[in-house]
């Protein structure tokens, strides 16, 4: 086991990024301290091979001027917020718009565009914890907001902690939103990949991907993953949720609660399976639909729609602004904490 943080060039202000590598003999998952970017996950596939199953880019800037918010982490908070603003307590709260006049993954100075500390957490020896902080009024939101991750290696997976404070009452919506493709990062469509997701319902949501309130039944329809299927069988059916958002980008209400399973993933050219385990309420499935890098790719690698497959967990989209959902306000005396794995092995034949 080990844990190295070394130089990983600049961004376009000149602030500099580091890479910070963690590795047991199961697994090697490399982040940056730019947005707490996965920037590589390497398994090795059936026949031993070291395989990356994230997608990426080559540079701190490719990472910076892409729009996908390829492996950040997200918030204060993920997914949308309904018309750009939400109630809090007795006042409406308006935050900055930019996406069809809601606002998509905090605005314009979330997380994903932050620059993170990063220090070998104490008394580990696989693990490594990120801070970065957000003054009140960022895009709107209030109170001072003080966000650690803690990314730790659990045998052949990857556990993400996540820890928020403020001081004063704000919302919050953590995420990490890696592009996977279990096939290797290069290898092209992911509508192949074997998926089940533990979930009876998804969030219906408007043509702006905005939740409606509504918590529709998978059964019987194209959005059920109870039982193992790929993304492709049905990702071109004529099915409301599925034409407006071309193809799967939806919330879905995972069973049950604490820290359990949420969703398996397969690649089948390598056979590398991943399993998705979380505290949080919902897991967002996302086939890369609109996916189109402005820049480079790592590697050398070529990307396009469809190409990678996000299991992003997540508490509720616009839950502040539904009050039936469960609530994401977060309080000076009550810090935020939530915990996602990664974990992976070979699927059996």
């Amino acid at each position: 086991m080990s844990v190295s943080i070394t130089d990983f060039g600049k961004l376009t202000t000149g602030q500099p990024v580091q890479l910070v590598t963690l590795k047991n003999d199961k697994i090697e998952v490399q982040l940056l301290t730019y947005a707490a970017i996965i920037h590589r996950i390497i398994v090795p596939d059936r026949k031993g091979s070291p395989t990356d199953v994230v997608l990426g880019y080559p540079t701190a800037r490719d990472y910076e001027l892409n729009t996908d918010s390829m492996g950040a982490a997200v918030g204060r908070f993920a997914n949308r917020i309904g018309g750009a603003q939400f109630p809090l307590y007795e006042e409406i709260v308006h935050v900055t718009p930019n996406s069809a006049g809601n606002c998509l993954h905090s605005g314009l100075h979330g997380f994903n565009h932050a620059l993170f500390t990063a220090e070998v957490t104490r008394g580990e020896t696989d693990s490594v914890t990120m801070t970065a902080h957000s003054p009140a009024g960022t895009d709107g939101f209030p109170g001072n907001f003080d966000l650690e991750i803690q990314y730790s290696l659990v045998k052949e997976g990857l556990m993400i902690r996540y820890s928020a404070t403020t001081d004063a009452p704000t919302v919050c919506n953590m995420t990490n939103h890696s592009y996977f493709n279990l096939n290797g990062h290069g290898s092209g469509s992911a509508l192949g990949h074997r998926i089940s997701v533990d979930a009876d319902a998804y969030l219906e949501a408007d043509e702006n991907s905005v939740p409606t309130g509504r918590k529709l039944p998978v059964k019987g329809t194209p959005m059920d993953f109870t039982e193992e299927k790929t993304p492709g069988r049905d990702i071109n059916a004529d099915y409301p949720a599925l034409v407006q958002a071309k193809g799967y980008d939806q919330c879905y209400i995972i069973r049950d609660s604490g820290l359990r399973h949420a969703a398996w993933a397969t690649g089948p050219e390598t056979g590398i399976r991943m399993e998705v385990l979380t505290t949080l309420p919902g897991m967002h499935l996302y086939t890369a639909n609109y996916l189109a890098p402005q820049t480079a790719c790592k590697d050398d690698a070529h990307y396009e729609a469809r190409d990678a497959v996000c299991f992003e967990t997540e508490d509720f989209p616009d839950a502040p602004n539904h009050p039936d959902f469960p609530d994401t306000t977060l309080l000076p005396d009550a810090p935020y904490s939530s915990t996602t794995i990664y974990r992976f092995d070979i699927a059996p034949m």
